[in-house]
This record gives structure tokens, sequence and C-alpha cells, in this order.
């Protein structure tokens, strides 16, 4: 039999032909077989049930303890999917775990924001964000606050590195720009060079809130030296230092909306830092903010800010870490 090895342009009478298996092409059947073979090949799941057990008892602990999908797939190569597969493997209950486990599949309402604004607009003179945009940086610090509930005056005073995506919080007795200095004194004098914390708080991006309305006394030291330099967002523009407000969802994660700050330590505070600093990031190329850190600043300056490392399988993001009432 020649090409094309069927018998549709065959000039002979099949009943007169001497081959035994006579073969006929029929475009409509060829077509309708060839969409049941593609159907099914994408129909169900590309795993063995031993190899679902197998990936499951990794990925459920870990999204128990609130890590992500990404951060899992960061951690544990072997497992050999892609993001976007194990969010399908978990939607089709596949595993153990269930969608209102994962951090990100339930949204919320967006928060309102009734922060004390700063009155005396001249201290925005030359700090503006115009000012700070001329700049041109690619690197530097943005400062919030993190407030309690309404049973509680206790704050949390956060700091974001952009460019290593490092978190930092200090907890705060109360809301006030001497509460505020206090901190960045103390962090200071932690630093045995004095120049340590000059190059790494040198430009500080916040918000207007009132207990920020004092930059001379944050941006000088005791000595009158100056330290940092301070510059403040548009009003009602907190998407301008949106890597913060980008943690705080992490944070979040650890301290629920509606949280009271009453009984937390400055020791609990370091734990979910630390936690938070040890979370992958896509934006890094799966390297953690601590890592890049650490290669950046050295374990000395790491020590003075009360960081330290966390395994990545021990690595908690649910309230669960603080264990208080």
């Amino acid at each position: 039999m020649k090409a094309p090895y069927v018998c549709n342009g065959c000039s002979q009478k099949l009943h007169h032909c001497s081959i035994a298996h006579k073969y006929t092409y029929d475009a409509r059947f060829a077509d309708r077989k060839y969409r049941e073979t593609l159907k099914d090949s994408r129909r169900g799941i590309n795993l063995s049930e031993k190899e679902a057990r197998e990936k499951d008892s990794i990925i459920t602990p870990l999204i128990a303890k609130g890590q992500s999908p990404y951060q899992i797939l960061v951690n544990h190569p072997e497992l050999q999917m892609s993001v976007r597969t194990m969010y399908s493997y978990i939607d089709q209950g596949i595993f153990t775990s269930k969608n209102i486990d994962l951090k990100r599949k339930v949204t919320f309402k967006p928060r309102k924001c009734h922060k004390t604004q700063i009155s005396n607009r001249e201290i925005f003179h030359g700090r503006s964000y115009e000012d700070f945009l001329k700049l041109g940086l690619n690197a530097f610090v943005e400062m919030d606050t993190v407030h309690s509930c309404r049973d509680s005056q206790k704050t949390l005073l956060t700091f974001f590195f952009t460019e290593e995506k490092l978190f930092l919080a200090y907890l705060l007795n109360r809301c006030t720009k001497g509460a505020v200095k206090a901190v960045f004194d103390r962090l200071e004098r932690r630093f045995e060079d004095v120049f340590d914390f000059q190059s790494i708080f040198e430009y500080i991006l916040t918000d207007r809130g009132s207990e920020f309305g004092d930059p001379i006394a944050l941006e000088t030291n005791p000595n009158g030296i100056q330290r940092s330099s301070i510059y403040y967002c548009d009003p009602m523009r907190s998407g301008q230092k949106g890597g913060l407000e980008q943690a705080h969802t992490m944070l979040r994660m650890i301290l629920p909306k509606g949280s009271s700050f009453a009984f937390l330590t400055q020791w609990d505070v370091n734990r979910i830092v630390n936690h938070i600093n040890s979370t992958p990031r896509e934006s890094l190329n799966g390297d953690t903010p601590y890592q890049r850190a650490l290669n950046r600043y050295g374990e000395d300056v790491l020590k003075a800010l009360q960081l330290g490392p966390i395994h990545p399988d021990e690595v908690c993001l649910r309230p669960k870490l603080i264990r208080f009432k």
C-alpha cells in the first residue's frame, strides 16, 4: 500500500483488491476522535492517589500555619507543581486543605481610616510627597502606625524597607509624638556606630498622622546631629507607601482587625516580625526579606534591630502564633 495508506483515492473496487486489511479516512470521524482525546487528556488530575497523599502531607500542615502556596513551593521544590496548580487542586478538594484555609481567598471590605491628621501645615514645606519624588530614590523606608482596638491605647510603630522588603515593628504604650521619638532614640543607641542608623534610616516616607507631627525631633538626635529626613504622603493617599500597607496585611493575619494589644509585649512583636521577614517573596525571586537584609547590612545590624531567622517549615502567619487572650 502506498501513501496515504487508505483506500479513499484507490481506483480499484474493494472486492477486487487483494489487500487483506482495508482502511478509509473519514474527516468528521477523525475530528470527533481527536476532540474526545483532547478532552480526556485534560480531565481529572495528573496525580496518582499515592502522589496526592504524599503532597498533601507536606502542603496541608504548612497552610494550617498560614503559609501561602508560593511560600510552600519555594521551600519545597520537590512538590513539582506551579502555584496555579496548587490553588486548583485545593479548589477541587484534592488536598485536605480547603479554600477557607487560604490567606487571600477571602476578600475584605476596605478599612476606613479615622486617624488624627497633622494640623500644622507649615511642617510640610520641603517635606511633601512632591519634594520626595524629586530625590529619585530607589530605596527608602516607609513608616506608619497600627492601632489596637478601643480597649487599649497601645500602638505598633512600623517600618518597611522598600528594597529588601524588610518589616519592623515596635510597641508604643501611647500613640504620641514623644513615644515615636523615644523609639528613634532607642534604635539609634543600639548601633555601635552612630552612622549606621543614619545610613539605614536616611530617608523616611510616612503619612500625616499627628504622631509624626514633630519631624525635627525625629530627624535630629539628642546631640543635635541630623540622623534622618522625613517626608509626608499626600492626604488620603496611603497607596503612596503601598509596600508598608501590603506588609500590614501580613501583620493582620496574625493580629486581626479588632485585636487588643493590651497584653502584647515587644517580645511578642519581635516574634511576629521574624515570622513575616522569614516568608519568601516572589518580588525577591524566592528570597526572604531577612536574607536580603543580611546580605546588605550584616548580622550585627540585624541583631541591633532584634531580628532573627525562622526555619521555613516553622513560619506561621496565624493568630495562634501569639497565644494570649
